[in-house]
């Protein structure tokens, strides 16, 4: 009995010790995975070079845009102080400059934004209980093509010089015009819209595209804002019309300084916060548009450090180039935009992707399942690409951060479990989960380098 019994041991399967040889390929696949994200999220991450003021007329600089921010920034310029008052006489004398005509727009403040006021300890009646826009035009070739609106805000919160929000988009559009008149003329009519009272609750968007003579008309906004004062600057809201938007933005990639950053999942959380800029104005009004901000360096948002000093200039050139090239290419000629179905490409085919692998081979025990996510990615990137819609890959350019960061989660809480698990060492339902972590970090780096390679800048 006891010869019979050490044969069933000798025979017996051992899944445990199956199991644990099988860890380390997929320790080793999970940290190179974690070092080649590590090294593209380094390169993905910088800002471009800023232009220097001497750069060529047709293109955005930094440089010259600094000028603005500087001026701008010199004080806190809450609505009602003295500092608001110079900077919007400041800012009407940038625009006639520039041959634009502007004009102030009044309208009312909102009970919301005077009782705001009064927690900040500011004066509704010093303001005259009104918001002040500056409102300027850039005539194009054909009156009867629906206009573009270029805007940001120019009032700060109390106690910020917000060199960042908002002076850097306001020094943006500034610049942005320039280049846009170095370039020639327009088919379209490019409307300026520096709004006023952003801060205290957008009353400043909310009188212009309410009184605006022409506001039926408007074809498209670009929005310009910050939440920070340095990093890439991310289109990470669209309007109605959000396909057209992102193959506007597809097309002007290659001459944007730094490439584009964008993430429709980005978008689809924006969303769902109760976080509000001046794009929300036209967006719920059922205009066509997108909405570009940078928030690195978040301990200066809303604070004294946001300086001219402390500013990124890399970021004010990114979004400044943005500006530029999204709206020049809106401004001469073709159809805007129109609305369409956008779905989370990447995020779709990961999951469908994971889905199938542990449908057929739950415990990852073939070495070939591993083609499966890799002959998804590249015939789903190629589709895309012939599709003309590469910025569709420019989503991993952000979103591998989101799947990797995830699929550590679940693989640092799975494989514990997995030991856990009665009788199944290795098995039973956290195998799915450590499957599905790997297939998700395997289609970040994928998507990721596919953008690395076309995406140009």
């Amino acid at each position: 009995m006891v010869g019979k019994g050490v044969t069933m041991s000798a025979t017996s399967p051992n899944p445990r010790g199956r199991s644990l040889r099988g860890r380390p390929a997929l320790g080793l696949l999970l940290l190179v995975s974690l070092l080649l994200g590590l090294g593209l999220a380094a390169l993905l991450t910088r800002t471009p070079a800023p232009r220097p003021a001497d750069a060529e007329a047709r293109i955005f600089s930094a440089g010259r845009a600094m000028v603005d921010v500087e001026r701008l920034s010199r004080a806190p310029r809450p609505l009602g102080s003295p500092a608001h008052a110079e900077a919007r006489a400041y800012l009407l004398g940038r625009m006639q400059a520039l041959g634009l005509d502007p004009v102030v727009m009044e309208g009312p403040l909102s009970p919301g934004s005077i009782r705001r006021m009064e927690r900040w300890e500011l004066s509704a009646e010093a303001a005259g209980y009104r918001v002040r826009n500056l409102v300027g035009h850039l005539p194009g070739r054909d009156p009867t093509a629906a206009p573009v609106v270029l805007m940001a805000h120019y009032d700060s919160v109390p106690g910020s010089p917000g060199a960042a929000d908002d002076a850097t988009g306001v020094a943006s559009v500034l610049e942005a015009v320039r280049a846009i008149q170095a370039r020639g003329p327009t088919e379209r009519t490019l409307i300026v819209l520096i709004t006023d009272a952003e801060e205290l609750g957008l009353d400043g968007a909310r009188v212009f595209f309410g009184d605006y003579p022409e506001r039926a008309r408007i074809g498209f906004v670009v929005n310009l804002e910050a939440r920070g004062g340095g990093g890439r600057a991310m289109m990470f809201e669209t309007g109605p019309g959000n396909s057209g938007a992102v193959g506007l933005l597809a097309d002007a990639a290659p001459h944007i300084d730094g490439g584009v950053t964008s993430n429709s999942l980005a978008v689809a959380i924006y969303r769902m916060m109760s976080n509000d800029t001046d794009f929300s104005i036209p967006r719920d009004r059922g205009i066509a548009g997108l909405n570009f901000a940078f928030i690195g360096r978040a301990e200066q948002y809303h604070r004294p450090s946001s300086t001219p000093e402390a500013l990124d200039k890399g970021s004010l050139q990114h979004i400044g180039s943005q500006a530029l090239e999204v709206t020049d290419r809106l401004l001469r000629g073709g159809p805007l935009p129109e609305a369409a179905f956008l779905l989370l490409w990447p995020g779709l085919v990961a999951v469908a992707v994971a889905a199938f692998v542990a449908a057929i081979d739950p415990e990852l025990a073939r070495v070939r399942i591993g083609l499966v996510p890799v002959v998804a990615t590249v015939i789903v990137g190629g589709w895309l690409l012939a599709m003309g819609h590469p910025v569709f890959l420019g989503i991993g350019m952000d979103l591998p951060g989101i799947l990797a960061l995830i699929a550590l989660l679940w693989l640092s809480l799975a494989a514990p479990l997995a030991l856990m698990t009665p009788n199944s060492p290795g098995a039973g339902p956290w195998s799915g989960l450590r499957i599905l972590g790997l297939v998700l970090i395997v289609a970040a780096v994928s998507v990721s380098a596919s953008a690395l390679v076309f995406m140009p800048g």
